[in-house]
C-alpha cells in the first residue's frame, strides 16, 4: 500500500451535514464526537472525486436502454464497481478529512488561523509535519508572535470575545511547516497570523465560531416566505485548512490486476491538475458553498 497526504483548503464556506438536529441549528455540520472538530467524512470525499471521473464510464446498450458501466472504467479501478456481474473495490482509500488551521476573528489584525496541541500531535503522528509540538498552554494563555499583527499591548490577543495572554514559545518552524503546504498566497500569511490555543479552547471555537447562515422557504404560490420555512444552517467557514491520508492499493477488478498502488495515486494526481485542484464538496453547489482547493503531496 501506498499512502499521500491530501490538503483541502476552503474557498467558500462548506456544509457537510448531519441530518436534522432538535437543538438551536437545524442543519449542523458533522463533527467528532469527542472534541467537536468538523470533519469532512471519507464517503464524502470519495463520492465528490468519484463524480469527476464520470466521464471516463463506459456505455453499454443502444438507444433507450443505453447505461454506464463501471467495471472496465478508470472509475472503476480507482473507485470501485457496483456492477453486479462485476463489483469490486476501488483502489483509492480515503480517510476523513481533519481541521488543522481554523480562521477565527481577531480584534487586530482582523483574523487568526487557530489550532492546538491536539491537532498537531495528529498531524505529526500522519507525517503532515515534523516539528516540534509546543507545550500546551492553559485556557487563559495562547501562544501566538508577540511582534505579529494580533497582537495588543500588554502581550495580549482578543478572539472572539475572549482576551488571552501570551505564553512563550512561539514556533516559527511549526507556522512555516503548515505555510507550505497548500500553494494558496493567503494562507501563506499564518507565519504570521498563527495562534496556538489549549485543547479546550480549540473544541469551544470549534464548536461555536462556525457560521450560521439563516434559510427560508419560499412559496411557489405567493412569492412570500412560507410560516413554517424558516431553518438554520451551519458552514465551516471559507480558508479552512484539512488534511486527509489518500492510501493506494493494487488494482482489484479483473482488468486491473497488473496496476500499482502507485499508477492509481499517479492517475489519481492527474485528474486534480486537469480539474485546476477545484472540487466541490457538502451540499448547496448551486450556491456557492463548498469549493475547495485540493492539494496532494509531492
Amino acid at each position: 500500500m501506498s499512502t499521500k497526504l491530501l490538503y483541502l483548503f476552503t474557498r467558500t464556506p462548506l456544509h457537510v451535514g448531519a441530518g436534522a438536529s432538535v437543538g438551536a441549528i437545524d442543519q449542523p455540520i458533522q463533527r467528532e464526537r469527542h472534541t467537536g472538530f468538523p470533519i469532512i467524512p471519507g464517503s464524502s470525499l470519495k463520492g465528490s472525486f468519484a463524480d469527476q471521473w464520470n466521464d471516463t464510464l463506459e456505455t453499454q446498450g443502444e438507444g433507450e436502454k443505453t447505461k454506464k458501466v463501471r467495471g472496465k472504467s478508470v472509475s472503476a479501478w480507482l473507485f470501485g464497481s457496483d456492477d453486479a456481474n462485476n463489483a469490486f473495490a476501488g483502489s483509492l482509500n480515503f480517510s476523513e478529512a481533519r481541521v488543522l488551521a481554523f480562521p477565527i476573528r481577531s480584534a487586530k489584525g482582523s483574523y487568526a488561523w487557530i489550532t492546538c496541541p491536539l491537532m498537531l500531535q495528529r498531524a505529526k503522528r500522519d507525517g503532515v509535519i515534523s516539528s516540534e509540538i509546543p507545550e500546551e498552554p492553559k485556557d487563559g494563555e495562547a501562544i501566538f508572535k508577540s511582534d505579529g499583527p494580533l497582537a495588543l499591548p500588554g502581550s495580549q490577543i482578543v478572539l472572539e470575545e475572549y482576551c488571552f495572554k501570551l505564553k512563550e514559545g512561539y514556533s516559527s518552524d511549526v507556522a512555516k511547516a503548515l505555510a507550505g503546504l497548500v500553494g494558496d498566497e493567503l494562507f501563506k500569511s499564518i507565519t504570521d497570523r498563527l495562534v496556538i490555543l489549549s485543547n479546550g479552547m480549540m473544541s469551544h471555537f470549534a464548536v461555536t465560531a462556525c457560521e450560521v447562515a439563516q434559510h427560508v422557504r419560499i412559496s411557489d404560490e405567493t412569492g412570500t416566505a412560507e410560516g413554517t420555512g424558516l431553518f438554520n444552517q451551519e458552514n465551516v467557514p471559507a480558508d479552512t485548512l484539512f488534511y486527509s491520508v489518500l492510501s493506494a492499493t493494487a488494482g482489484r477488478g479483473p482488468a486491473f490486476k497488473d496496476k500499482k498502488p502507485e499508477n492509481a495515486l499517479h492517475e489519481f494526481a492527474a485528474k486534480l491538475s486537469a480539474a485546476n485542484n477545484v472540487f466541490q464538496f457538502g451540499g448547496d453547489a448551486s450556491t456557492g458553498l463548498g469549493f475547495t482547493s485540493v492539494t496532494i503531496q509531492q
